[in-house]
């Protein structure tokens, strides 16, 4: 993922700037967005907890994650940290990590074998998506879809050319926003990532 790659989505989601005077502790915020991403998902709290305490030991036992995010460094903890929340994410089936340029087949596949999608009941009309759209495109069709039930999908945003996403309810969605706020990351709605 090169320097030009951030430029490939059509809007750029807005920094998170919290004074650093307000900020929480890194490790328990991701512990709580973990919880709130995953239902409270036992396994996912036992490895973010493994994670956010020995963030070092972490990024030496999982460093082929890392290194395939071009992270070969273990000198930014909180970077550490907060990839390490995605992958825990992603290996327990809660979020999906997609390509800026995923083929509507992949995308739908993938988004609705979410463990969210499955526990809101949620449903995706292949109808409803025009495959020449984009992953912003159709995250913006399926909220509008799913308003009644006060779905949409979320994006965590890691400063890629790719999407981690999964389905929100709105309160969710509010209480991660506020919590990715004040550790200055970004959860924000998948359109606007």
């Amino acid at each position: 993922m090169g320097v030009l790659d951030r430029f490939k989505k059509k809007d750029a989601a807005p920094e998170a700037t919290t004074p650093a005077a307000e900020r929480k502790p890194f490790g328990t915020t991701l512990v709580e967005i973990a919880q709130v991403i995953s239902g409270g998902d036992a396994a996912v709290l036992k490895d973010i907890s493994a994670c956010t305490e020995d963030p070092l030991a972490w990024f030496e036992a999982h460093q082929d994650r890392y290194e395939e995010r071009s992270v070969d460094s273990d000198s930014d903890v909180e970077l550490i940290q907060w990839l390490g929340l995605v992958d825990i994410l992603e290996e327990h089936g809660w979020v999906c990590e997609r390509d800026w340029k995923d083929e509507l087949e992949d995308f739908s596949y993938f988004l609705q074998n979410l463990h969210g999608f499955q526990k809101l009941g949620l449903e995706l009309d292949p109808d409803w998506l025009d495959e020449d759209e984009d992953i912003s495109a159709w995250c913006g069709v399926l909220t509008e879809k799913w308003a009644v039930q006060g779905v949409r999908i979320a994006a965590i945003g890691i400063d890629s050319d790719s999407y981690v996403l999964f389905p929100a309810t709105a309160p969710q969605f509010d209480e991660l926003q506020r919590l990715a706020g004040e550790i200055d990351q970004c959860i924000d709605a998948a359109e606007r990532m």
